[in-house]
């Protein structure tokens, strides 16, 4: 190889590796941020600091998961809801049983956005809820914008919303540990 040769091949080898070297930062812009692969994981939630009758809300995904505690009172309130019900073909995931909606009747999980459009329900109890509601009202979820009344297992009992409020995905890992954004295993 010639002298002329050397020197082409050299400055094509230096251009390359350094259009390379440039290109490294933009590529690494176009990847996720660490933030938000963390929106995207599922989140651990511990139910044994609920107490029997709350609810608290967890950021999942970048939507609001409603987490409550049912009391005795409440799951018979289910029964109270059952003339109301205007959701009956919502179909429920595979693991989730019964009309508690859950599978320990004990603890609700579901997505805290209503069905008509996107606002977060507020937990009211028959109490609260019957100056905004009504004299029938068993307790649950109220919409605050456009009045669409949930009951305690998330079901639509008094619209605009046309549907139930969705079940998220999640399991549990002990008996007081759910992980929110993952189903249990088929078995």
């Amino acid at each position: 190889m010639n002298r002329r040769g050397f020197l082409n091949a050299s400055a094509a080898c230096i251009s390359s590796v350094g259009s390379f070297l440039a290109a490294v930062p933009f590529v690494k812009s176009l990847l996720p941020s660490a933030k938000t692969k963390a929106l995207g994981e599922p989140i651990e939630v511990d139910l044994s600091k609920l107490r029997p009758g709350e609810v608290r809300p967890y950021a999942y995904r970048g939507r609001t998961m409603l987490v409550m505690r049912r009391t005795e009172r409440m799951l018979q309130q289910l029964a109270a809801a059952e003339p109301y019900l205007q959701d009956t073909e919502t179909q429920d995931p595979s693991y989730v049983q019964g009309p508690h909606r859950s599978t320990n009747p004990e603890y609700l999980i579901v997505e805290g956005v209503c069905t008509h459009l996107s606002c977060v329900p507020q937990h009211k109890d028959p109490e609260d809820g019957r100056a905004a509601m009504g004299a029938w009202w068993p307790g649950g979820f109220i919409c605050p914008c456009h009045r669409s009344g949930f009951d305690y297992a998330g079901r639509v009992i008094q619209g605009p919303a046309p549907t139930n409020l969705a079940i998220p995905p999640h399991r549990y890992v002990a008996a007081t540990r759910i992980v929110i954004g993952e189903a249990p295993p088929v078995t």
